[in-house]
């Protein structure tokens, strides 16, 4: 090993040591002194935010629409008739998403997160609420034939019983409480996942394998024999629309799309972010200037109608049943939207609130190498205290027009919301992705600095807002450019490149951000690893880290390392650890108390006085 390489804060991964027990005390003590008063101040006006519950999650069903309503209480509610029927809800965990059981008129899966981490509980019940099946762990993707439920399994902690390396998926089948693997162990390796979609008469499911966000292989399965033939694979991935009378995905390739029904493929105009096929039609949502189009085919005729124009907005997710579709939308002046597509017709099931006043701005920035990239700007008038840059830029994920409660509070406090589409996103499509992925990342974070750099032009105070992935985009900015921030603000992120695909499901990462164990790759990685280029000669903004105990996704010593080592080379960066929350979330008292101190950071370290004219 060379000296390099040599980690001397590795035991802050050990969680349940007294080392990170005791730091995190200590940490947290820190915040409180710091912003504690002025966050309790946040939390009590924060919550009149939450009496105006949003759906996170919605499926279409024979009998209505079951929905996840998240609000000072969280429930799993039907929605028929004008009528609203809790379904279920759970006061000790935190529900994430429901999905129709295919092959039932009537049965959803609801999935709760524990203290918001993947690992879950999955009930499986009717329309009259009544639990059918109770699932522990990482599942997904259920139907139910002849007695049996079939559903995907992740397995993380614990090797699958073909004894292949985790992380890895499986489809297995349920019967008489026993499960056991059906398909995926000759097919599926260590760091690949899998998404299924099942046919009408369930005798066949299109199954996907996937080895990143950019690579995939399809497999048709009979669910019968369970004898599988490889369809095509290559350096693309697909998405998978369903099943009307054949078969639909899409190949989401770098110099275009092309949506497949059965044997026939056509092109698209636009990068496709979602797709479902029900009987004789398909719903397609396309990506316009970060913002979403959708488009209904008849797959017959082809016959194209668009029945949602002149709005700007983001589709969350769709469903299809019975010829019929649902969009769940929202946007950042309404925080959701639930809509049924019926033929041409339109019908709002239910919306939420709207924010009073607000105007949302097209950005286009030059980047460093003269690429255009485009960008949000939200605000509420001409004065605003400073610029919340938002960015992200990883494994094809759009930045869209989204609806959340702290940035609704944020915007009335007076501050603008800017979110850029910097590469390595989804926005313009698969080239898109990878001009910000493997050996291009540093032009996500040169992405994100051509924003910073714009509005401090313009004399406004910047505050960079990254979470997950964005926490990396934002950590490798402050560490390479820290004059560009007046503050900092790093959620649940991924900060030791080096190490990262040795914790937790970091495995599943290695093709987006390359493999540390690559001699080559490991020098381009050690190049922008926020926790290993902390500089010693520049003074780091003003930087909130925060995570949570129970993320078992990006594992919380990312966040624990680089704040200790950011405090003994000297430079202003906190951190504080949630100990009832993951990656997923938390409940909604603890997910605005969260929001309720990164608001008062902002607040206090920008000490915000005097209001600067938002140019147009």
């Amino acid at each position: 090993m060379l000296a390099r390489d040599f980690d001397p804060l590795i035991y802050y991964e050990d969680l349940s040591g007294d080392a990170v027990k005791s730091v995190v005390e200590v940490f947290n003590r820190e915040v409180e002194e710091l912003v504690g008063g002025l966050a309790r101040i946040h939390y009590e006006r924060l919550l009149d935010y939450l009496k105006n519950p949003r759906v996170t999650s919605a499926t279409l069903i024979k009998d209505g629409v079951v929905a996840i309503y998240r609000g000072l209480r969280d429930e799993v509610v039907l929605l028929k008739d004008g009528r609203r029927v809790t379904l279920h809800s759970s006061s000790d965990a935190i529900p994430s998403s429901v999905e129709r059981v295919e092959g039932s008129d009537s049965l959803v899966a609801i999935n709760y997160s524990i203290m918001g981490a993947d690992e879950s509980r999955v009930y499986i019940v009717d329309v009259s609420g009544k639990p059918l099946y109770v699932l522990e762990g990482v599942v997904s993707d259920f139907a139910i034939k002849e007695g049996a439920l079939y559903y995907v399994r992740s397995y993380r902690d614990v090797k699958p019983p073909d004894g292949r390396g985790t992380p890895t998926d499986r489809v297995v089948k349920l019967v008489n409480g026993e499960e056991r693997v059906v398909w995926g162990g000759g097919f599926v390796g260590d760091g690949e996942s899998i998404g299924i979609v099942y046919s009408p008469d369930l005798r066949r499911a299109l199954v996907s394998v996937y080895r990143g966000w950019s690579r995939s292989r399809l497999y048709l399965v009979d669910l019968d024999s369970m004898s599988s033939e490889l369809l095509e694979g290559g350096d693309y991935s697909v998405i998978l629309a369903g099943w009307g009378k054949d078969y639909v995905y899409i190949r989401r390739k770098a110099d275009g799309m092309e949506v497949v029904v059965g044997g026939r493929a056509f092109k698209v105009d636009r990068p496709i972010d979602n797709a479902i096929a029900t009987g004789d039609k398909l719903l397609l949502v396309e990506n316009v200037s970060a913002s979403h189009r959708v488009k209904v085919y008849n797959l017959e005729s082809m016959e194209l109608h668009e029945p949602l124009k002149g709005e700007r907005f983001t589709v969350l997710s769709v469903d299809g049943f019975n010829g019929r579709f649902l969009l769940h939308r929202t946007s950042f002046a309404k925080s959701y939207s639930l809509d049924l597509v019926d033929g041409s017709s339109v019908t709002t099931v239910d919306e939420g609130v709207t924010v009073k006043d607000a105007a949302t701005l097209d950005l286009w920035i030059e980047g460093h190498d003269g690429v255009k990239i485009h960008g949000f700007l939200i605000s509420k008038g001409g004065n605003v205290k400073g610029v919340i840059l938002y960015g992200y830029g990883g494994f094809a994920q759009s930045q869209m027009p989204r609806y959340t409660f702290t940035y609704h509070y944020l915007l009335d406090l007076g501050y603008a919301i800017a979110i850029a589409n910097i590469r390595g996103g989804g926005e313009e499509g698969e080239w898109w992705h990878r001009a910000g992925m493997l050996k291009n990342k540093e032009n996500t974070f040169k992405d994100f600095a051509s924003f910073a750099r714009f509005f401090k032009s313009l004399g406004l105070k910047v505050v960079g807002f990254g979470v997950s992935n964005g926490g990396l985009t934002v950590g490798a900015v402050i560490t390479k450019w820290p004059e560009l921030l007046d503050a900092a603000v790093i959620g649940y992120p991924v900060l030791d490149m080096l190490r990262y695909h040795k914790l937790y499901v970091g495995k599943y990462w290695i093709p987006e951000y390359g493999d540390p164990e690559d001699p080559e790759m490991r020098e381009y990685l050690l190049s922008y690893s926020p926790y290993h280029n902390i500089p010693r000669d520049k003074k780091l903004p003003p930087t909130l880290v925060y995570t949570g105990i129970h993320d078992d996704r990006v594992h919380p010593a990312h966040a624990i390392k680089f704040t200790v080592k950011a405090k003994l080379l000297g430079h202003p960066v906190y951190l504080r650890v949630e100990t009832r929350s993951g990656h997923r979330g938390a409940q909604p008292q603890i997910a605005i108390l969260e929001s309720a101190y990164i608001i008062a950071f902002i607040e206090q370290l920008l000490n915000p006085q005097n209001a600067k004219t938002l140019p147009t």
